[in-house]
């Protein structure tokens, strides 16, 4: 006996339901049967003949374990024409029809869930695709707003950033009509080979090698629709990995920063990075806004806001530059070079340093020098642009300033010796003291103490890391957004939060103690001792800590030039001590690149070798214009 294809299944429980259609193997009569026609051990008779039909049998489960749906029986078939009697070891599966198809993942319960997780594989890449690139606009249009808003950026770079995404977009090619096909293909093949390369390992271990084989090609078909249905989330993922390789999340801080600088604004990479870690900008926590603003994602895409937009971490400064001239390079973008004279202003500011005296003379080694360094680039290993404002900021405060190893910064420290327990301020410069009033000339003493000022008020750690208020408002609202807690795990939170703000409010003296202060009051050292900021270093701990402090940098402390050959500019070089190499400098040097150093977030040594680099292509230049000079002057006959 066989059935028809399209039958429908018989129910498993009393009751109907269901029928099946079933042809005789004996004398081919055609027959429709119902679950109650069947004999005590599941198998159906035929009415004609009173063969018994060993290949299809029903099966018996109780009604409350399953929802009243067909497609439980599993029917064997075999098209056959003549009654001949075959045995049933020699019947063939056939595929079963649609009716019986029953997906092994229990559908969502949101309505319109059940059309997102259907269709073809094609209907569901477009679906995610579609979500996620629509998301990620709406984050960038969130981050611009802020930038705009808080950080008091130009309206400008809202019109540049959406040429930069429209083109941007364009160029990753993920609109492609072929991309859902290409990015299963791609799956199957990695998929393929590790099997293969799996298998022939096993191969390996049973059989003795009898030369090199090679392994068989693996062929990815789109055809194979029931396995991509059965591994429906596995697929889901497979178009959301290829989604951000394509458009990876962070590609909108980059967007951000591309077009802050296209537009000429002071934001630098590290402004983006910091205010995206703080959750001043939004991009962590960005995707809790998300479906507020496109409408719930399972009606159209399966995968949620959280899975789509969560990015794992925030990238760093460096990347996020690089990140910006690879897409200016993928768009076809023509940069300009940094906008050096608002740059130097912003770092010159925040060194409390005299701009009116300084920046003109930058500015004429930035517009004699213009060294490629100033423009963006994709390759992630290169020095950032904001270090070379700064060698040449620095390289204008050396040349106008003269510090060339003359022992100023060894004077100051025996000016704070011989000061003795006297006030702090009473040894500072004239134009260092607090209230500012001053007539005598800024000159290299008072630069030095500025900068030494300076950069104990520099302060590179986060606001979240301040207090532990302060970090557990940070955790529950950038890192941990959209967590539902309890009703008793809130009261437990507030009350924990109450006892220590009341902790904080009876020792308010101590708490200011022991965190680091900005304003030059007190300072809590690595001892424990409490020192001030401000105070001048004695002429033996100064220099015993100021020689440490290069040690640890990697710098090798020189004392001050006793018989100096000239007064001219002097050109540090590096040496080789142990293998490795080794920078070294004096201490008026070290104090003046190790603010500018902190200021922009990177190594000392880093700030050093950009220095050393600006220096010799400028030397290059001076040597190539007394060159030209000399031929004008002397013309070959």
């Amino acid at each position: 006996m066989d059935d028809d294809d399209g039958g429908a299944s018989p129910d498993h429980y009393g009751g109907g339901g269901g029928s099946i259609t079933i042809v005789c193997k004996m004398c081919g009569d055609k027959g429709v049967y119902s679950p109650d026609d069947d004999e005590d051990d599941g198998y159906f008779t035929c009415r004609q003949c009173d063969f018994v039909n060993t290949s299809t049998q029903a099966l018996v489960a109780d009604p409350g374990d399953f929802q009243p749906k067909p497609s439980f029986i599993r029917v064997r078939s075999q098209s056959t024409k003549t009654p001949n009697p075959v045995s049933a070891n020699h019947t063939q599966r056939a595929p079963a029809a649609p009716a019986f198809y029953e997906p092994d993942e229990p559908r969502d319960f949101v309505p319109g869930a059940a059309d997102a997780w259907g269709g073809e594989p094609e209907e569901l890449g477009t679906r995610v695709r579609q979500r996620y690139v629509q998301g990620l606009q709406v984050i960038l249009q969130q981050q611009l707003q802020v930038l705009v808003e808080r950080h008091r950026a130009g309206a400008l770079i809202c019109g540049v950033a959406g040429t930069i995404w429209v083109r941007w977009v364009a160029a990753s090619k993920v609109f492609g009509e072929m991309w859902a096909r290409k990015v299963i293909a791609e799956d199957e093949a990695v998929q393929g080979l590790k099997r293969s390369s799996s298998g022939a390992a096993a191969l390996g271990q049973l059989l003795p090698l009898k030369g090199q084989q090679k392994p068989p090609e693996v062929k990815c078909e789109w055809a194979d629709e029931a396995l991509i249905r059965k591994d429906r989330r596995r697929v889901e993922f497979i178009f959301l990995r290829s989604l951000r390789m394509m458009l990876p999340v962070y590609s909108t801080l980059s967007v951000c920063f591309l077009a802050c600088h296209v537009a000429r604004e002071a934001i630098l990479p590290t402004d983006i990075y910091r205010w995206a870690m703080e959750g001043k900008l939004p991009y962590v926590a960005a995707f809790t806004q998300v479906d507020k603003l496109l409408g719930t994602s399972l009606k159209h895409c399966p995968l949620n806001a959280r899975q789509l937009f969560r990015p794992v971490r925030v990238i760093g400064a460096w990347q996020l530059e690089a990140t910006a001239g690879s897409i200016a390079r993928r768009i076809g973008l023509r940069l300009p070079s940094v906008n050096f004279y608002a740059i130097a202003q912003r770092y010159l500011s925040e060194l409390s340093l005299p701009i009116e005296r300084i920046l003109p003379h930058a500015c004429r080694i930035y517009e004699w020098a213009m060294p490629a360094e100033l423009w963006l680039s994709s390759n992630p290993a290169r020095v950032p642009t904001r270090v070379c404002v700064m060698a040449i900021l620095i390289l204008a405060l050396r040349v106008q300033y003269n510090i060339n190893g003359h022992g100023i910064w060894e004077e100051i420290s025996e000016a704070g010796s011989n000061a003795g327990e006297s006030h702090p301020d009473a040894n500072l410069p004239p134009s260092m003291k607090p209230d500012g009033s001053t007539s005598e000339k800024f000159g290299t003493r008072e630069l030095l103490c500025a900068l030494a000022d300076a950069y104990d008020k520099i302060d590179v750690a986060h606001d979240y890391s301040k207090d532990l208020h302060s970090y557990l408002k940070y955790c529950r609202d950038v890192v941990f957004p959209g967590i539902a807690c309890s009703v008793k795990e809130k009261h437990v939170i507030e009350d924990f939060q109450e006892m220590y703000k009341g902790q904080e409010d009876k020792n308010p003296k101590v708490r200011m103690e022991e965190t680091r202060s900005t304003n030059g009051v007190k300072k809590r050292g690595w001892d424990g001792t409490s020192v001030s900021a401000r105070c001048l270093p004695t002429s033996s701990s100064g220099i015993r800590s100021i020689n440490l402090e290069m040690e640890d940098h990697g710098f090798c402390y020189m004392p001050p030039r006793k018989r100096p050959r000239s007064d001219g500019y002097l050109h540090y070089r590096r040496k080789t001590t142990a293998g490795s190499l080794a920078c070294i400098g004096h201490a008026d040097y070290y104090m003046l690149i190790r603010s500018f150093a902190k200021l922009a977030e990177v190594d000392v040594r880093i700030m050093h070798d950009s220095v050393l680099k600006l220096e010799r292509r400028l030397a290059w230049i001076e040597e190539r214009i007394g060159v030209s000079l000399d031929a004008l002057h002397n013309p070959a006959s």
